[in-house]
């Protein structure tokens, strides 16, 4: 085994120390190769190093392992400067609606921002900006165009200067003790092997109370569970806005729940995205967002007795 799968091994093992060792040996020994500069990054992210860590996570877009290729725009990516601004939003549709939150913020600094995501999130996005597809993007008039994946770097952002508050507005009244619900995500996603749960220890920690189901496209709804119809995200989000609680895995739903600002609880790998890199159950990205970490490599059981411990406080000793 070479040096990189072994480090890339330790770390899904969440052997850090190793981890972390081996991304110190790799940068003296292998300094020009982005893999190991994009493993290097989370590590870093991990310790707080949080600009350094995205410089070294953008290494990735060589390889095609973060964000998405260059849209092909003959402008220069955005660094405060004003004038109109496209936002290309990447990555997966959580991705997408993570990247969103920098459209105000770069709006405020005197800018005209228009938004480019897949068409699927299109509504999510539109009320307030100007939204293309990326097909489009370079017929659309534009001084400087930003990888969302990357704008905290443009934005100067370290993870204190971050803000948590809510971005998307809900479509609906919470309706009191609704809990919505989500046990996987994409499969398509590189290292969903590494997130994946049995169902049944969600259902184990949730049933008896109001549950609502936003997992699309199974059959694995149990008959208490309530399944709504969930053919588009405006769908999506109205089921969402009536919940007061969500528990997911680390999903597109969890992003756009806690870009709601509901209570968003995620459960997540003992490696997790780079987005939960800091340690803690909280992040910096999300003031609603309750993180449930992984703590023994394949064993999920730790995660789902401390949810059914809060859960059993949140509700059954009101």
């Amino acid at each position: 085994m070479n040096l990189l799968d072994e480090q890339l091994t330790a770390g899904l093992k969440g052997d850090f120390i190793t981890g972390q060792r081996l991304a110190d040996e790799l940068a003296i020994k292998t300094p020009d190769d982005p893999r190991a500069a994009f493993n290097r990054g989370w590590y870093e992210l991990r310790k707080g190093n949080f600009r350094f860590g995205h410089s070294l996570l953008d290494k990735g877009r060589f390889i095609n392992v973060f964000g998405n290729r260059h849209i092909g725009s003959s402008k220069p990516i955005w660094n405060g400067e004003e004038g109109t601004v496209l936002l290309r939003l990447e990555g997966g549709l959580g991705d997408q609606i993570h990247g969103f939150r920098f459209a105000k913020e770069i709006e405020d600094r005197g800018n005209r921002v228009v938004v480019c995501c897949s068409p699927e999130l299109a509504s999510l996005f539109a009320e307030d900006f100007t939204v293309i597809q990326p097909e489009a993007a370079c017929g659309v008039f534009h001084d400087y165009w930003l990888p969302s994946m990357s704008a905290v770097v443009s934005l100067e952002h370290t993870y204190e200067t971050l803000s948590g508050s809510s971005y998307i507005p809900k479509t609906a009244n919470t309706i009191p003790g609704r809990v919505g619900v989500r046990w996987s995500g994409n499969p398509q996603f590189e290292h969903e092997q590494y997130r994946l749960f049995s169902k049944d220890l969600m259902f184990d920690a949730i049933e008896d109370l109001d549950i609502v189901s936003l997992q699309r496209d199974t059959d694995d709804v149990p008959e208490w569970m309530e399944q709504p119809l969930l053919e588009t995200w405006e769908d999506t989000r109205k089921v969402i806005s009536e919940c007061e609680l969500i528990i997911s895995s680390c999903t597109s739903v969890a992003h756009l729940a806690a870009a709601m600002g509901i209570d968003t609880w995620i459960v997540v790998p003992i490696l997790p995205y780079y987005l939960w890199a800091l340690p803690g159950d909280k992040s910096p990205y999300y003031d609603s967002v309750t993180l449930y970490r992984q703590k023994e490599y394949k064993d999920w059981k730790d995660p789902f007795e401390n949810i059914k411990k809060d859960l059993e406080m949140r509700y059954k000793k009101a």
